[in-house]
């Protein structure tokens, strides 16, 4: 039986899929691509914004077109399953607890005639080892999932649950054996790592998961997915210059006005911030700092914009994301006064993409005629060329006549193109 297994939204949820699909093959099902006829297709839905739901109905919709039997999961399926009940040909709806389960699920459906199941329960279950398949050339491990933070904007603690994290001997196993696989970068992700190991008896943290897992493994390069400012260990600065750690940070912001941070309850201010940033900078200033913003929030005026332009300005951020406020149901922000109107948004957030083309290019040029370590993703759309990404996140176009995706090697950066950074093997 041949199944297709699609995903939106973050890397907690492109991890899940990864395992849904070890779980799978591991039980002799054929994993094949959406568009490949496939008898049952997953969809791993997400609803951190107004267009992810619709980006996941359509998903969906299109996948009942094909004839498949369907089998939605994900955050839209835990928050909004009385919305998928209404697409009629949906087989199946699994909330984010459904997803360890998936082969009973895929059993069941295998023999469904038109019946439809709802399995959507409260997201609690403790993390385990999963076993771990797919063609992409990095691994993204889960060692953390939930949220105990309450931002105001936000249903990821209502869609994922309380913060848990994946114990010590499971992460060093999962470390391990995708070692063995092949993977020479791990990215070690969740909704919210830097709390992992604070709910682990006897506690763990972050900064100690990442010491065992480089005093465990030598021949693997980890990456940090997003972490909240207020969470970064110098520490981390020191296995980057060991060439441990990418370096690469993602350190979220939302807002550089004090006045919407506080409505936000991101429970610090922009000069905080400020002071994590430039310490980070000033100790190690070849790194790769992004982060992501919100515009339109309720009651952002044009000054409270314009104050987060000029703040953004005054950071050596090498990246930034840019995204329109989207209310979201039984948020706190949702019932806010001042909500923005969709046009400005839009204005604002084109501003701000430009703004990270601007720095991409300026942290893009320190590069140029350097040594950079790359892992090889695949072939580019140009022939004599390959996708690669840097240990400090920067996209590599790599001439060469024969690389296989998953390599890692070092690599001369000889140009910059609209394109993006071209280089030759060493």
């Amino acid at each position: 039986m041949k199944i297709a297994i699609q995903t939106l939204g973050c890397k907690v949820n492109q991890s899940e899929s990864s395992s849904m699909e070890g779980i799978l093959r591991d039980n002799d099902y054929e994993i094949v691509r959406h568009d490949d006829n496939p008898d049952i297709c997953i969809v791993n839905t997400c609803t951190v914004t107004a267009k992810s739901d619709y980006q996941s109905r359509q998903l969906i919709r299109k996948a009942i077109r094909s004839g498949a039997k369907v089998v939605a999961t994900g955050c839209y399926a835990q928050l909004r399953s009385e919305d998928l009940r209404k697409i009629e040909g949906l087989n199946s709806i699994i909330g984010n607890s459904g997803k360890h389960t998936i082969l009973s699920h895929v059993q069941n459906i295998s023999t469904q005639e038109r019946a439809s199941s709802i399995e959507v329960h409260e997201p609690s279950d403790p993390l385990s080892y999963k076993p771990y398949a797919s063609s992409r050339s990095r691994a993204f491990l889960k060692i953390q999932d939930g949220c105990n933070f309450s931002c105001s904007y936000c249903t990821v603690p209502m869609a994922r649950g309380k913060s848990r994290s994946l114990d010590t001997a499971s992460v060093l196993r999962s470390v391990n054996n995708l070692v063995s696989s092949g993977y020479k970068e791990i990215v070690l992700t969740g909704i919210h790592i830097g709390a992992y190991g604070t709910d682990l008896k006897p506690e763990s943290s972050l900064l100690e998961i990442v010491k065992s897992i480089i005093d465990s493994c030598t021949d693997v390069r980890i990456r940090l997915s997003s972490i909240e400012p207020r969470e970064f260990k110098p520490e981390f600065l020191e296995y980057m210059k060991k060439g441990r750690v990418c370096r690469h940070l993602h350190i979220p912001l939302q807002s550089g006005c004090d006045n919407i941070l506080k409505k936000m309850n991101r429970g610090y201010s922009s000069e905080y911030y400020k002071q994590v940033i430039h310490s980070i900078v000033t100790d190690y200033p070849e790194i790769s700092l992004g982060t992501d913003i919100i515009v339109g929030f309720p009651g952002e005026t044009d000054n409270d914009f314009d104050s987060t332009v000029r703040f953004i300005k005054s950071l050596p951020l090498s990246y930034l994301h840019a995204f329109p406020y989207s209310a979201r149901p039984n948020t706190r922000a949702t019932g806010l006064n001042e909500h923005v109107s969709k046009a400005t948004k839009k204005i604002r957030v084109k501003k701000l993409l430009n703004l990270s083309r601007k720095l991409k290019y300026e942290y893009n040029t320190r590069y140029i005629k350097t040594i950079l370590n790359v892992i090889i993703e695949g072939k580019s759309s140009k022939s004599r060329y390959y996708n690669a990404l840097s240990d400090n996140y920067l996209k590599i176009l790599v001439n060469s006549e024969s690389l296989e995706p998953g390599q890692c090697i070092p690599v001369r950066v000889i140009s910059l193109t609209d394109k993006g950074l071209v280089a030759e093997p060493l």
